[in-house]
């Protein structure tokens, strides 16, 4: 049997990370992703991020938002532009042109929604959480940690790539911390500070959690797909959205099964030699069509099947927002969209 073709790791090893921080994180973040780790780490990552009211306002809005009528497109769009981001770095016009995109997006609802894009601490969390996530992630599946040169560089990568946004009303985001261990003290003190249920974040998130399962668990193992994602979330978030915690066993054992998985993939399988948003760049206009059409086949079969699972939810009798799930998931579209933020969310992604 060959062993295994392996270069990622030595070329990480042959770098100065206060030099070469852009490459390494890369190399490090960018190979070995596909749909479903996409949407794996969409799923894992966003409900973290809507946690407050005024998060969580600005995305289900009063009807539901894209998380709801067009919840696929929003992962493509969301996992496309970081894989972009990761791969080209922060000082590439790509990524420039990927984050003014956002700003404008931001900037766009901010007035639609005042206030909600002003918190300061929210931005330095998604950042930190943002440079952190496979360290945490790691370390939860029981395997070792990144390395201390992989640290520096994700440290050094998202301190640049904090200067590039900016919150409500242009102003430039501070407070970024020192080092990598900041970083991680900053996102555990973010997500244990107690906070109120929001009730449309509640909805926020199961909407993800749903999609993710809805996507790619046959409907006999949609309780499983369930148990998975949220033996690895964030028991703080789930606590806090209002989200049943997993089975005990399933929170002892999917972690470690997760971790078992990607070790064997990591040992016995060649290093891909194309990125992500490589492959999707290069792809051929048929297959690109082809895979819009199945995210558009996904997205309009959403919103009935998520409205009858979860608008009679007995831990929220009487929230406006689950009581009216029935007559949003009806409306063909999100009205709070118009053609203006549909441009601007088509320059992140990598289908178009």
């Amino acid at each position: 049997m060959n062993k295994p073709k392996k270069w990622i790791a030595d070329k990480i090893k042959s770098l100065d990370p206060h030099k070469d921080y852009i490459e390494i994180w890369r190399l490090s973040s960018s190979y070995r992703l596909d749909d479903f780790m996409q949407n794996f780490i969409y799923a894992l990552t966003f409900p973290n991020f809507i946690v407050t009211d005024w998060g969580s306002k600005a995305v289900w809005r009063e009807d539901g938002g894209k998380v709801l009528h067009q919840s696929t497109s929003r992962v493509e769009q969301t996992g496309s532009a970081n894989a972009l981001w990761w791969f080209y770095g922060p000082n590439d016009e790509r990524t420039l042109k990927s984050i003014e995109s956002i700003n404008k997006l931001h900037a766009y609802w901010a007035k639609k929604y005042p206030g909600a894009f002003s918190y300061n601490e929210d931005y330095v969390y998604t950042l930190a959480f943002s440079a952190t996530t496979m360290h945490r992630l790691k370390l939860k599946m029981g395997a070792p940690g990144i390395s201390e040169k992989e640290k520096i560089a994700a440290h050094l990568f998202w301190r640049d790539m904090s200067k590039l946004f900016y919150a409500e009303n242009g102003q430039p985001i501070t407070g970024y911390p020192n080092s990598f261990e900041e970083l991680v003290e900053f996102c555990e003190q973010y997500e244990n500070t107690p906070r109120p249920t929001p009730e449309r974040a509640n909805l926020v998130a199961n909407a993800i959690y749903e999609q993710f399962v809805f996507r790619f668990f046959p409907p006999r193992l949609h309780w499983f797909g369930h148990q998975l994602i949220r033996a690895m979330s964030l028991p703080t978030t789930l606590k806090t959205l209002g989200i049943d915690p997993p089975d005990p066993m399933a929170a002892e054992i999917l972690p470690k099964l997760m971790g078992y998985i990607f070790w064997q993939m990591e040992e016995n399988t060649d290093d891909p030699t194309e990125s992500y948003i490589e492959e999707r760049l290069r792809m051929p206009s048929e297959e690109k069509k082809s895979i819009r059409s199945e995210i558009k086949d996904l997205d309009g079969r959403f919103p009935e099947h998520f409205a009858q699972k979860y608008k009679d939810d007995p831990k929220f009798i009487g929230c406006p927002y689950h009581a009216a799930l029935e007559a949003a998931a009806s409306s063909k579209k999100s009205n709070s969209e118009d053609s203006f933020v549909d441009e601007l969310e088509k320059k992140a992604g990598a289908l178009d």
